[in-house]
């Protein structure tokens, strides 16, 4: 977008600056920034390009970017020929190109070279303009830069236009036209149309010369170029006054002094404050005149400003003269005269003409010398690049090794750091494992041995008192409560097994009111102890997806509860119902009921306190706890309702398995 639109330019700018600052590409972003001061100084937006030049300058010297830094040196020195500055910005050039030609670097060379011809132009040096362009032009040839190519044509031309040489100025900008793309416009197709335009205005063709103003007016719009639309509108303000349209070239001449001084671009503005006074002096306006003429050659000798003094001065004598002051309009025709005689001596022509021979002698002997040490310096920087650039490659593929060694050996400490950290982890829920596992023994364990216990003793001291059937039915009441005693420490163990992970869930399709049976048996004993009836309705004939061994303990778990907070003669009841694809249990009982707080706890851990049972019947408060972790495992729920004095109603709901 650099030669097509300026606001384009901007927008892509600015996203690469914006990038290289994220990503810290310090080399990239002065680059962006440099672009946006060329950018800035083209849309008319002084300040901008100052501002962008100078952060580029300050990273490129913070960062050592040597390079970068001459660069940004050179857009400096462009912002000062752009705003009219000559004697400013060939100093800063002249540095800069040294810089380039100690880098071997040709494309800043190639820059610098075009600038400094720009800015020998401004001052009126013809001979020194013409020599820099054709060197700049041969060193864009050996680089094949075509863009660069068309530029320098255009240059060419106009330094054969500000020397009067106006057949040869046609030739070269007809040569850019010619060799433009017309559909995709760029600055030197723009500035051609409007150099051509010039020549004919000069010719005194105004009217011819005002179709080409009047085409490159919209491609400069288009590509938005406020410098060089300021300028379209000078020549179509100055062309408009040869015709005798005054009106309109007022106004043309207005817009151009506006965006002018908008642009700071002092050498523009002068052509524009010249030609206002010409009108000014015909409206005899003269003291506006006077004003806009003494503000040009004050900006003319400020900024050694030269190739239009001869019009400034002859503008001056007509003032004078049209006033009656012929001392004074005598004087400035003088000046006009040496001025010319300075500048179009015919020495001077001479030098020009033969550079122009020189110039195309070179074009048709591409092998010379002069250019075969170009070519040759090319080649040889180019080597020197590919050396530096394999050089580059190894150190990368080094410095990337060593990253994926480091970052390797960096992945293997943290898996490491996990794998401890796992470990670490494990052992904790192994160490919490083996509480709760022997809290269960103590809790779980001690209703069947306070059974075998009590059975054992009251067998002992009544044995000779006791028929035949009642020793029986002691010894029977033992057998049951041993076995529901090995049952529970069995499930236990499987439990604990469980939460280690070393036993894996299995869910299978299960019989529950079958499981309500074997759960109710191992308690049998104790509740004959407590004189308490267990009443189970549960008679569903649809079947539960469960692991048997979970659901078997819990069950025990809550009867268990129930006979331990029921009264002596109380009793248990034991119903079921299906409800939504879920089979939902209840154990009641009509024993000493909860209250709202201790309902609230009762499946917190840490918080549940075992509670002593009618009988002082003692536990570890984490039966229900075990209770909810194994109805979650199964994908139910559990929840209960009591009432104190009025006993309790725990629910626990099941998965309804899919028939057969």
């Amino acid at each position: 977008m650099l030669y097509k639109d300026t606001h384009q330019l901007i927008a892509y700018s600015k996203k690469a600056d914006s990038l290289a600052e994220h990503y810290q590409i310090d080399s990239i972003q002065v680059n962006a920034l440099n672009y946006l001061s060329y950018a800035a100084i083209n849309a008319g937006r002084l300040d901008e390009a100052i501002a962008y030049n100078k952060k580029a300058t300050d990273i490129s010297e913070s960062k050592n970017l040597n390079n970068e830094k001459a660069l940004s040196n050179y857009y400096r020195g462009y912002i000062l020929y752009a705003t009219g500055q000559p004697d400013s910005s060939l100093k800063v050039l002249n540095q800069v190109y040294e810089k380039g030609m100690q880098f071997k670097d040709l494309s800043l060379q190639l820059k610098c070279l075009n600038t400094i011809a720009a800015n020998y132009l401004t001052q009126g040096k013809y001979k020194d303009a013409l020599e820099k362009f054709t060197r700049a032009y041969h060193l864009a040839d050996s680089l094949v830069m075509k863009d660069k190519l068309i530029n320098l044509s255009l240059n060419i031309g106009t330094t054969f236009l500000y020397n009067e040489e106006l057949d040869k100025a046609l030739e070269y900008f007809e040569k850019v036209i010619s060799i433009s793309d017309t559909a995709n416009v760029t600055i030197a197709y723009a500035s051609a149309l409007n150099n051509i335009g010039a020549c004919y205005s000069r010719m005194g063709k105004h009217k011819k010369a005002l179709t080409y103003f009047d085409k490159a007016l919209p491609a400069y719009i288009k590509l938005n170029n406020n410098y060089q639309i300021a300028q379209v509108y000078t020549n179509l303000g100055q062309s408009n006054y040869f015709i005798d349209n005054v009106e309109l070239a007022s106004k043309y001449l207005k817009n151009a002094i506006n965006l002018n001084r908008k642009n700071q671009s002092q050498n523009q503005l002068i052509v524009n404050l010249i030609l206002l006074a010409k009108l000014n002096i015909e409206d005899s306006n003269f003291r506006e005149a006077k004003y806009n003429l003494d503000e040009a050659l004050g900006l003319a000798n400020e900024y050694n400003i030269n190739y239009n003094k001869g019009d400034l001065y002859q503008t001056y004598s007509y003032y004078y003269s049209e006033r009656k002051q012929f001392e004074q309009a005598l004087e400035y025709k003088q000046k006009e005269l040496n001025l010319k005689d300075s500048i179009f001596n015919e020495s001077r022509q001479q030098q020009i003409s033969e550079l122009q021979t020189k110039f195309e002698t070179k074009q048709k002997q591409i092998e010379n010398e002069s250019l075969r040490k170009d070519i040759s310096l090319n080649r040889l920087q180019i080597e020197k690049q590919n050396q530096v650039r394999d050089l580059l490659i190894v150190i990368t593929l080094i410095v990337i090794g060593l990253i994926f060694i480091l970052l390797n050996r960096a992945r293997l400490k943290k898996k490491s750091h996990q794998i401890i950290e796992a470990q670490k982890s494990e052992l904790e829920i192994l160490n919490k494992t083996k509480d709760k596992f022997f809290s269960i023994i103590a809790h779980d364990l001690r209703s069947p041995f306070n059974a075998l216990i009590g059975l054992s003793n009251l067998l002992s001291s009544s044995y000779d008192h006791l028929s035949d059937e009642e020793r029986k039915n002691f010894i029977h009441d033992l057998n049951t409560a041993s076995e529901s005693a090995f049952s529970l420490l069995d499930n236990l163990l499987t439990w604990a097994r469980v939460q280690q992970d070393s036993l894996k869930i299995q869910k299978q399709k299960e019989d529950i009111s079958l499981l309500i049976k074997e759960s109710i048996e191992p308690l049998e004993a104790t509740a004959k102890l407590k004189n308490i009836s267990i009443e189970n309705t549960v008679n569903l004939k649809s079947k539960v997806l469960i692991d048997m061994f979970m659901i078997k303990t819990l069950m025990v778990n809550l009867i268990n509860n129930a006979l331990k907070f029921t009264n002596e003669g109380g009793s248990i009841k034991i119903s079921g119902e299906e409800k939504g694809g879920k089979t939902i249990i209840s154990i009641s009982d009509n024993g000493v009921g909860m209250s709202q707080e201790q309902m609230n706890q009762l499946f917190k851990l840490g918080k549940n306190k075992s509670t002593l049972g009618t009988n002082n019947e003692t536990g570890t408060g984490l039966g229900l706890i075990l209770c909810q972790e194994f109805i979650e495992k199964n994908d139910g729920q559990i929840w209960v309702e009591s009432k104190e004095g009025e006993g309790s109603t725990f629910r626990f709901s099941l998965v309804t398995a899919s028939p057969d």
